[in-house]
């Protein structure tokens, strides 16, 4: 049986056990996908099948991306790895709090800027109904979080989506283009990633692409535009495995980062034990008896998809699923999925994976429209 009909075929089994309308999934080696698959629907109650070019809601593993941007600007000269909120932000928003000012792009990028986790309810919920472009919200939902006492003091561990979208707000200040803009030009047409973009990939009124569902109901929604370099992406599990190989270090022609720039974001900060995850930019860094090493990992949930990916390098490996559901079955389901496909494709028993979860990292909670 070839590979991609193994994948097709544990895909098949797990949206029967879990009751997903459809999932995708693809396995890298040594620099080319060895296997990919896409089964199920785009929605439930119809009977549009879903492709390997569907492009899915990844949420939370939008982090990578983001980081992956900022990288390029640092090899640029446009932003450092000591940069400071106060020198980026400081013109826009002059009420920045003053245990803000000397937060840098290295502590954001690993969660240590003392950003809260999303921000005040009412601040979240401002920012999902507030108008204009996505630049202009995220200029005000930012403000709404530097300009007040920080969650934690700078420089503690605390995951933190309002951290990256920060990020994003200061990569459009230096710039002068929009987020979404930057990224497209930056790292999606140099990678040659086609279905990558932000928000939803579905028309609302045609079945155009994968729909977000939870509990088996599709709905048409998404987490607010400020908060994409975070946690709005969608993308193709092709296109995926594309930068999943990017990031294992089979870089395109010309390079896209200096390799000391992504050995970077692969680095934790400060001591990590064994026994703990750690965050280094855009990527956990768990450590398995499987992993001959620390991988680069992450999972993605809006509570209406979910996604999943692990990498390993010291063996050239990764694989990554997703879904368009986000229900607590559902995940753990895609858990067992990325198991049975790393014991199928890398020959090693995995154990309990033990992924990103809970504490580790918050849920960006839908609000409806």
């Amino acid at each position: 049986m070839k590979a991609d009909e193994e994948i097709a075929l544990l895909l098949q089994r797990a949206i029967q056990t879990s009751g997903a309308p459809a999932m995708a999934a693809a396995v890298v080696k040594d620099g080319r996908v060895i296997g990919s698959a896409a089964v199920g629907v785009r929605k439930n109650k119809d009977a549009t099948p879903v492709t390997l070019n569907d492009p899915f809601p990844i949420a939370n593993c939008t982090k990578a991306f983001t980081a992956t941007l900022i990288g390029r600007l640092v090899d640029q000269g446009k932003l450092k790895w000591e940069t400071t909120i106060a020198e980026t932000l400081g013109r826009e928003i002059p009420g920045v709090h003053p245990d803000f000012a000397g937060v840098t792009v290295d502590q954001l990028l690993h969660h240590r800027g003392g950003l809260v986790a999303r921000g005040p309810s009412e601040v979240w919920t401002e920012a999902q109904r507030a108008k204009g472009t996505p630049q202009e919200q995220r200029a005000v939902y930012v403000e709404a979080i530097i300009t007040k006492t920080p969650a934690k003091s700078p420089g503690q561990y605390l995951y933190s989506n309002a951290g990256y979208a920060t990020l994003g707000m200061m990569a459009e200040v230096v710039m002068g283009i929009p987020f979404e803009q930057l990224m497209k030009e930056q790292v999606f047409e140099p990678l040659g990633l086609t279905t990558a973009g932000f928000g939803l990939a579905s028309d609302s009124k045609l079945v155009t692409a994968p729909w977000p569902h939870t509990n088996g109901s599709a709905i048409y929604t998404e987490n607010p535009a400020c908060i994409a370099p975070g946690s709005r992406m969608f993308i193709s599990i092709g296109d995926w495995a594309t930068f999943a190989n990017f990031q294992l270090g089979h870089q395109p022609t010309p390079p896209l980062l200096k390799p000391e720039t992504l050995a970077h974001l692969h680095a934790l900060q400060g001591e990590t034990a064994d026994h703990e995850m750690g965050y280094a930019c855009g990527w956990f860094r768990p450590l398995r008896d499987w992993t001959s090493g620390r991988s680069l990992h992450h999972i993605g949930t809006n509570s209406l998809c979910f996604s999943e990916i692990w990498l390993v390098p010291p063996r050239d490996f990764g694989v990554m699923v997703v879904t368009n559901e986000g229900n607590q079955e559902t995940t753990e389901v895609v858990e067992h999925t990325v198991s049975a496909l790393v014991e199928r494709f890398l020959g090693v028993k995995t154990g309990p994976l033990e992924s990103a979860k809970g504490s580790s990292q918050n849920k960006a909670p839908v609000i409806p429209k």
